[in-house]
């Protein structure tokens, strides 16, 4: 009996650590109907198929799935099916906007918010209400003045505890808190991509964490 179940175990493990193809068909409101290797399931969002695909987000425009540490955005306009192993190191999958832009859910120090790949930031650049909105302790920041398109402006510069992408994490990451409300969304620059392996395939923009 315990060499049976040991075999069915091994045959699981061997069956979800397989590449697998992963394919959006449809979004209904935070749900989402995939096709993994041939089999349509529907999820709702926080919900893992038999396959070992998670449905980390879905809305009426997209959905986010994330399969062996790999974190992808589909929509129906390219679902990308693309196929999936076991990673060796954790790699996130962005797929640009119709502006061609990258956007990304990043959590910072524990709590999330949206993200904008812009590789001409120095840092990560938040307004002021999403900083407060963030909890980022201000009072211990280092003032200092930013040129922008209206001029020099008054800022903030701090480094945060943890930027988390996916399945990449980092400590200690500088930031740029602008006094107002620019940017409208927060700028995911140099002080993290620079940190990790950046990579594009057909449109696709992929992060990787570095060894």
């Amino acid at each position: 009996m315990h060499k049976l179940a040991f075999l069915l175990f091994s045959l699981l493990f061997a069956s979800l650590a397989a590449a697998q193809e992963v394919q959006l068909k449809a979004l209904f409101g935070t749900s989402a109907m995939l096709e993994v290797d041939g089999q349509q399931r529907l999820l709702k969002s926080g919900q893992t198929s038999p396959e070992g695909v998670k449905l980390v987000e879905a809305n009426a425009g997209f959905a986010v799935v994330r399969v062996g540490g790999r974190q992808q955005k589909l929509t129906l306009d390219a679902p990308v099916a693309a196929r999936y192993a076991e990673a060796s190191r954790a790699e996130v999958r962005l797929m640009p906007d119709s502006r061609g832009h990258y956007s990304t859910s990043a959590w910072v120090n524990g709590r999330r918010v949206n993200m904008m790949v812009d590789t001409g930031a120095t840092s990560i650049a938040f307004n002021y209400p999403t900083a407060r909105r963030l909890g980022l302790n201000l009072e211990r920041a280092k003032p200092i003045r930013v040129s922008t398109a209206s001029g020099i402006a008054r800022a903030y510069r701090l480094t945060l505890d943890s930027v988390t992408i996916g399945g990449i994490k980092l400590h200690n990451v500088d930031a740029t808190v602008h006094g107002g409300d620019f940017p409208e969304i927060t700028l995911l620059g140099n002080s993290f991509l620079s940190r990790v392996e950046m990579q594009q395939q057909r449109g696709v923009l992929i992060l990787r964490a570095r060894n």
